[in-house]
């Protein structure tokens, strides 16, 4: 399905106290594939009410044409849970954060103006057509605006090195995915720490690792 052309893109806050937001939240990193370890988006609604963690949902103009199914971002043969709310389709979400959820005091930093972008998310059916570069451009203005007056976006993650080996995703039982940290070299991000055990998974004989991160930062300003 060919993604719908989008003319603008708006962000709105997210409301931890919302159960339809809450719901979407949960039914979108099930999409994603990452993120989904029990007590995540517990620890996110505490660093949004806290007001270290800005997490805003993605909507374009003009509003999508969404398919019957979504598919899983990590498994794209499969399908995943349908919206808990019909009426509320945000294409996707993504934060800037004041500390990092992983406790890297190197990716946020609100004394030295480092912001970290994370949890970002876009709808398998919605991505192309460079709607996720748009959204990186859009959150580096909003990072470097009178609100949040950061210096520096950071992010993190898997490792470029571990994304293009196939034993890597032959053990998480999965097609190959995209390199991650290729796409944001190009947006003009620079790695500075990389080989992080991070991301809790699962390979597919049953045995949990950690899959490695790598480390980015840019200077908005």
């Amino acid at each position: 399905m060919t993604a719908t052309k989008v003319r603008a893109i708006r962000f709105e806050r997210f409301q931890p106290d919302s159960p339809t937001e809450l719901a979407e939240l949960r039914r979108q990193r099930v999409l994603c594939g990452w993120g989904t370890e029990e007590g995540t988006i517990e620890k996110w609604c505490e660093q949004v009410q806290r007001g270290v963690k800005n997490l805003y949902w993605i909507w374009t103009e003009p509003a999508p044409v969404f398919p019957e199914q979504e598919h899983l971002n990590l498994e794209r043969e499969k399908v995943g849970p349908p919206p808990p709310d019909p009426a509320f389709t945000p294409v996707g979400h993504v934060s800037l954060d004041w500390e990092d959820y992983g406790g890297e005091d190197e990716l946020a930093d609100k004394s030295k103006g480092i912001l970290t972008l994370a949890s970002f998310f876009i709808l398998v059916s919605q991505q192309g057509g460079g709607l996720g570069s748009r959204v990186m451009k859009e959150m580096e203005a909003m990072a470097a605006g009178p609100e949040l007056d950061a210096s520096f976006v950071t992010l993190n993650t898997l490792d470029g090195e571990v994304s293009r080996q196939p034993e890597f995703w032959a053990k998480m039982g999965v097609a190959p995915g995209r390199n991650n940290e290729e796409w944001y070299t190009r947006l003009g991000y620079e790695a500075f720490r990389r080989g992080i055990p991070r991301y809790p998974s699962k390979a597919v004989d049953g045995t949990e690792f950690l899959a490695e991160a790598v480390l980015m930062r840019k200077r908005i300003k």
